[in-house]
């Protein structure tokens, strides 16, 4: 079968490919199709890509971004007369040009739904043009041939909003688990030290008053006052749906509670510089560091060096780094979106709290920092769920047959 693909993945041109699984996952796609084209939404600047002898992706290189849908489908009307395609796809932002292509050339139309617009105010009040995004979504599903969503709490809210049961297909994005199962114990133990000297009482200076014990095996690393050095990690797109702003009043209160601690953030976004302002205005700079990108195959061990994992947004259709620490062993502290609802058991693999709800997110927070018991068996609670639930082996093979079950 020949597949066709709209995106705004831009891993896939080779922009930060070390950012993510993106293009190892397409390839993994690849394997099961005779050709597999990808059409990624950006501005100008991007070259073609050729990811493995059958999958080519192709920049819209847009001028503006209102030009995407229209670039986008003459891209993909010269791409059909030299390779005719069975199967378009295209998610909340893309579908657009796919469902053009379904008229015109009568092929399948798979939608995907990887956010969580439907039903949810917090969502939308971010983003102005979010609500744009919901009113074609709410148009294109009716015509898509089927729809992959990330969730079944998705699934639901489509299913009360009139959309037909039998073509809703629950498939999580594939994640490799395997690859957050181990760590680098040197590199970890490295990452301990560059980050947890730096914000004791002395600075720098009072690292003398660190006490390691590698008895068990692996260091622990206290503080004069004798409580254990914290980390809490964030991992993900730096922008306002993340809540980010929010969670540092949060941090704030917790950091006055319990004073030995830190929160790394990993990612990029548009909300960066807001944030970094904002962490200077609160005097947290020696305790709040932002990390920018990470290499992927470093991450599993910033996972393995966390304490405790948060993810504070307004708005998750599912939330795989989720998963990832999961796999981890780490025990996450998450708002109670639709996607993290459908990954953490609450009380059992991890920790939900209602959306903004400043008090119950800091309690618990404490609650995993002052029992450590506690901390660790919600840790292995979450790596058997995940990895019995979200095997990424196993997402592929069920996307790869819904796209065989339309195409054939």
């Amino acid at each position: 079968m020949k597949v066709l693909m709209f995106s705004m993945d831009k891993t896939l041109l080779g922009v930060n490919e070390s950012g993510g699984d993106a293009i190892k996952r397409h390839r993994s796609y690849g394997e099961f199709c005779d050709e597999l084209n990808i059409i990624v939404f950006c501005k100008r600047e991007y070259q073609k890509q050729q990811l493995a002898d059958n999958i080519f992706v192709w920049p819209t290189n847009s001028v503006f971004k209102f030009n995407y849908f229209c670039d986008a489908y003459k891209i993909a009307k010269n791409i059909y007369k030299d390779s005719v395609f069975n199967l378009v796809i295209g998610d909340l932002f893309t579908a657009l040009p796919a469902w053009f292509l379904k008229i015109k050339y009568k092929t399948k139309f798979l939608m995907h739904f990887h956010g969580d617009f439907w039903q949810n105010k917090s969502a939308l009040e971010k983003k102005l043009h979010n609500y744009f995004i919901l009113l074609l979504s709410k148009f294109l599903v009716h015509r898509a041939d089927a729809v992959r969503v990330v969730s079944s709490g998705i699934k639901n809210k489509l299913i009360k909003s009139g959309v037909e049961k039998n073509k809703i297909y629950v498939i999580p994005t594939p994640s490799d688990l395997s690859k957050f199962l181990t760590f680098d114990q040197a590199r970890v133990y490295e990452l301990k030290q560059k980050f947890q000297t730096d914000f004791l009482p002395d600075g720098p200076a009072g690292s003398q008053g660190l006490q390691t014990d590698f008895s068990q095996g692996q260091e622990e690393t206290s503080s004069k006052d004798g409580l254990k050095l914290k980390i809490l990690l964030f991992v993900g797109r730096i922008e306002a749906v993340k809540n980010l702003d929010w969670f540092l009043n949060v941090f704030m209160e917790v950091k006055n509670k319990y004073n030995n601690i830190k929160l790394l953030i990993i990612g990029e976004g548009k909300e960066k510089e807001n944030l970094k302002l904002k962490v200077k205005d609160l005097n947290l700079e020696d305790t709040v560091k932002f990390l920018g990108t990470v290499e992927y195959d470093d991450l599993t061990n910033y996972y393995h060096l966390a304490d405790v994992f948060v993810l504070p947004s307004l708005s998750e259709s599912f939330g795989k780094v989720l998963v990832e620490a999961g796999a981890s062993g780490i025990p996450c502290i998450a708002s109670a979106t639709t996607g993290a609802k459908e990954i953490i058991q609450d009380n059992k693999t991890g920790f939900l709290a209602p959306i903004n709800n400043k008090n119950n997110f800091i309690n618990k927070i404490l609650k995993l920092l002052e029992d450590e018991k506690l901390a660790n068996k919600i840790g292995e609670n979450a790596r058997e769920f995940v990895l019995e639930n979200f095997n990424g082996d196993v997402q592929t093979k069920k996307i790869i047959k819904l796209w065989q079950s339309l195409v054939f």
